[in-house]
Formats: C-alpha cells, sequence, structure tokens
C-alpha cells in the first residue's frame, strides 16, 4: 500500500505558509497550503490528506473549528494545531475533546517540527494499513484460512506500533510540564530512569516497570494550568489560597489524562504522588499502602530529584545531605520498604563513583 504524504497547512499568515511550505517539502511531502478554514475544507475535499496543521487563531473560523469540520469530511485525517505559548490550554483542550493528535508551538525548532509531522503521518498510514488489512481478513476469512491467520498477526503488529504512538505522545506532553519551568529541565528524564531503576529493585515485571515510568513523566502535567508567580514562589511565601491553586495540579494532572484505561496508570501518578506515607499528603490524604504504589515509587524519585537540582526558591543539595534527609523521610513521607531500596541503589552508585574517582 503507497504511504500518503499529503499534507496541508492552513495559517492566515502568508509568511508562515511561505516557510512551512518550503521547510517540509525538502522533506518530500506534498505541501497544500490554505489561509482560512473555509479555504482549507474546500482543499480537504477534493485531496486525499492524510495530515493537517491549522493554526489556532484565525479570524471567521478558528483552528478548532476548523479542525471539528475538517474532521467530519474526512474521520481518519491526523489534525495538529499550531500555536503560541500563551494558547497551550486550549491546544491541550482541543485534543481531549475533539480527538486532535498533537501541537506544534511558536516559534518552532525545525527539527521538533519535522519530527512531529513524521509522527503524524506515521501514525495516519498505521491506521489506513490497518483497516486495508482487516477489510482483506474479512473477505478471505473462510477461503484462506492460513492467510487470515497471518493477518491477524499483522494487524497485532501495527497495534503494537500504534500503542508506541500514543506513549510518544506521553514524551509530548511531559515537554509541555517541562517548558513551564526552565530550571527544571531534564527533570522528567531523570524522574523516568530512577523510576525504571527502582521498579527493577522491587521487583516489578518488565512491562509494568516500563509503563511507570514511562507515566512517572506526566507527573506534574497538571503545572501547565497553574500560574508561573505560583510555581515560582518559595513554600513560605504563599498564601493560603496560592498554596491550594498550587497543590490543585495533582487534580488537574488526572483530568487532563482523560479516562481511557491505557492512562490508569498516569492518573494514578498526577493524582497522588503527593499523597504521605502518614496520611498527611493531598489531595486526599491517603495512608500506608493506600496510596497507589506507583505513586509511592513516583514520589521517591521526584522528591530525590528535587533535593539534588536547583529549584526556583532553592539550590542544589549534596548527596550525602540528601540521602540522609530521605532516611529520615522513611515512614513518614515515603513507604519505607521503597526508601530501604532507593538508598541502597543510589549508596551503590556513589561508592562506585567515589572507587573511579580514587
Amino acid at each position: 500500500m503507497k504511504k500518503n504524504n499529503k499534507l496541508l497547512i492552513v495559517d492566515d499568515e502568508e509568511r508562515i505558509l511561505s516557510v512551512l511550505s518550503r521547510l517540509l517539502k525538502k522533506e518530500g511531502y506534498e505541501v497544500f497550503t490554505a489561509t482560512s478554514g473555509p479555504e482549507g475544507l474546500e482543499i480537504l475535499k477534493r485531496e486525499e490528506i492524510g495530515v493537517i496543521v491549522s493554526d489556532l487563531m484565525m479570524p471567521k473560523m478558528d483552528g478548532i473549528q476548523f479542525l471539528e469540520e475538517a474532521g467530519r469530511i474526512k474521520r481518519d485525517v491526523v489534525k495538529m494545531l499550531l500555536t503560541g505559548h500563551a494558547k497551550l490550554d486550549a491546544a491541550i483542550a482541543a485534543i481531549n475533546q475533539l480527538g486532535v493528535f498533537g501541537f506544534i508551538v511558536k516559534p518552532w525548532k525545525d527539527l521538533v517540527l519535522i519530527s512531529e509531522i513524521d509522527r503524524a503521518f506515521r501514525n495516519y498510514n498505521l491506521v489506513m494499513e490497518n483497516k486495508r488489512l482487516y477489510t482483506l481478513t474479512d473477505k478471505q476469512n473462510r477461503q484462506l484460512k492460513e492467510a487470515n491467520e497471518a493477518l491477524e498477526q499483522r494487524v497485532k503488529e501495527r497495534t503494537a506500533m500504534l500503542e508506541e504512538a500514543i506513549e510518544e505522545s506521553i514524551l509530548m506532553l511531559a515537554r509541555v510540564a517541562e517548558a513551564r519551568d526552565d530550571d527544571a529541565e531534564g527533570h522528567v528524564h531523570r524522574v523516568y530512569s530512577m523510576v525504571f531503576d527502582l521498579c527493577k529493585e522491587l521487583g516489578i515485571p518488565d512491562d509494568k516497570a516500563e509503563r511507570v515510568s514511562l507515566f512517572s513523566m506526566v507527573h506534574d502535567i497538571g503545572k501547565v494550568k497553574v500560574s508561573d508567580s505560583i510555581l515560582e514562589k518559595d513554600d513560605a511565601e504563599l498564601t493560603e489560597e496560592e498554596m491550594q491553586i498550587r497543590r490543585s495540579h495533582t487534580v488537574l494532572g488526572e483530568q487532563m489524562l482523560g479516562i481511557k484505561p491505557f492512562y490508569k496508570i498516569a492518573r494514578e501518578i498526577a493524582r497522588s504522588h503527593h499523597e504521605k506515607w502518614d496520611g498527611s499528603g493531598y489531595p486526599d490524604g491517603l495512608k500506608g499502602e493506600e496510596i497507589p504504589l506507583s505513586a509511592r515509587i513516583v514520589a521517591v524519585a521526584h522528591e530525590f530529584d528535587r533535593f539534588t537540582h536547583k529549584e526556583p526558591y532553592k539550590s542544589a543539595w549534596g548527596m550525602e545531605r540528601v540521602l540522609q534527609e530521605m532516611e529520615k523521610m522513611a515512614g513518614t513521607s515515603f513507604d519505607p520498604r521503597i526508601v530501604e531500596k532507593f538508598l541502597a541503589m543510589q549508596k551503590k552508585r556513589l561508592a562506585k563513583r567515589k572507587g573511579k574517582r580514587s
């Protein structure tokens, strides 16, 4: 089956259309452009478009209205939004409500934009190939049993690839959360690595360890809905109202991750990673093993990374001090068994580094 490479870009600024068209034609795409939603819909009716990139803010018909209409004309088209930082909330709402595949933030980086467009076309072509395979399976089911079994295996492989595409969307959301705080650069990737290693130390099976570590990357996604002025303050500087707003990122994060079963662990982590073993955490005051295991693991890695790296209102701590503090917090803030495994893992690494230096 020939892969689709037809891309429609809709933006009311001719300059942006020109820049994007030149860039993406070099990547081998057949690019169509429109300066308004209605013009874009006419192109969609006559061309077999695989991916649409639409500006969010346009006169008469904005990007969300346009993509909603586009979805009615062609159900399988992959929809993406082009938006500025100030409109991220609207873009995220579109992802949840309209099935928008993702968004590109202005000003974009060429390599990131090219990567996101490539990911969108891979997703579209996988879906279309799946449809073709299912149709073929239905036609030949009675007469070609052996061929049917082979096709079902191919469908499973493509389903796995689609799951991989879904997981890549988690990385996109993680990048959005991290972009809110310049001092947190690399935080989600460090937490990801520590959570995976800690899951292995706790004897958690590989498939679940991979899922928990992946979803740990969006533990703070709710912060995109909290203002910078609150996020950048030290706890002691916050009013009671501001403290409640900051803490609301846990519930907001859970809500942003929707209701699909695939994201169950992600929702647990987003909501409960600030719960404490002694019941003094938030938002629900859960205690001990009432706290989901995934959230207990992420809480330890999250706090360790906060201690060891600079934040807007604190400096990084030395490793010896961090390990002592974490040990004190076992049984109050953290699950003692998880802390024991985590500290043993960190002390082993620290001893190894000291050995290399000597």
